[in-house]
């Protein structure tokens, strides 16, 4: 394995009125990285799987508690990092997760650089995305969504 290689996951959390959960990240004040919104998720640990990835990331960003069934993995997306400190490249396992309706996140899990890193979250539609011009990460996710609602009629 490449450690300058990132895998991380991430979760499209969507809403029968199709709005999406989005985190604001102002990222490490070291990077130089503008703010950008981005999915629940972040990088596997050692010798974890994908799905385990992704449960643990949501139950940590949200404090929401989901079983591996309701995670359906729909692709991967392999992109360039904005920060090559230390990863020249990334590659993002992208589930979707149905939910009933909003919920309000919980902090309560975040790690230090969560607390540090997160300005605010928002519960989205991909109209109020385009029209405000969101930069979200990673490169390629709101072509993925874009794709996803379009396979389903929405």
């Amino acid at each position: 394995m490449n450690p300058r290689h990132r895998i991380s996951t991430r979760a499209l959390i969507i809403t029968p009125e199709n709005k999406f959960l989005l985190f604001l990240s102002h990222f490490d004040p070291g990077s130089g990285l503008p703010p950008q919104w981005v999915f629940p998720g972040g990088g596997l640990e050692t010798g974890e799987e994908p799905l385990q990835g992704i449960i643990r990331e949501v139950f940590e960003e949200t404090g929401k508690i989901f079983n591996p069934a309701d995670f359906l993995e729909i692709t991967r997306i392999h992109h360039p990092m904005d920060d090559v400190r230390l990863h020249d490249s990334g590659e993002a396992h992208f589930f979707e997760l149905r939910v009933s309706e909003p919920f309000e996140p919980s902090s309560e899990n975040w790690t230090e650089n969560e607390h540090r890193d997160t300005v605010m979250h928002r519960w989205l539609t991909l109209d109020e995305v385009i029209g405000e011009q969101l930069w979200v990460g990673p490169q390629g996710a709101i072509d993925l969504l874009i794709e996803r609602l379009r396979i389903q009629g929405l």
